[in-house]
């Protein structure tokens, strides 16, 4: 498992899926930085999320802790759009 997927490191999810899902595992790859800004969570998530989720393999998370500026309801956000992005049905 490449544990953590830190896109603040440089390190692209979606590119590392394509190169390397067959044989990896994921976890992390939500940039911490945009939960302050739901259109941006929002965006980032659509775009990695169903790429990740792809054949599996996936633990959806922040890409390091959760900085102290994000709000109860900030995270909740993170958590709904997990839920609905990232649901295997």
């Amino acid at each position: 498992m490449l544990n953590p997927l830190e896109v603040k490191a440089g390190m692209d999810p979606v590119a590392l899926k394509k190169q390397y899902g067959g044989r990896l595992a994921f976890h992390g790859g939500i940039n911490a930085v945009n939960f302050t800004d739901p259109d941006a969570l929002f965006a980032e998530m659509k775009r990695v999320i169903p790429v990740m989720k792809e054949n599996g393999g996936y633990v959806i998370s922040s890409d390091h802790s959760v900085p102290d500026a994000v709000s109860f309801e900030d995270f909740k956000t993170f958590v709904r759009l997990a839920k609905e992005l990232g649901s295997y049905t």
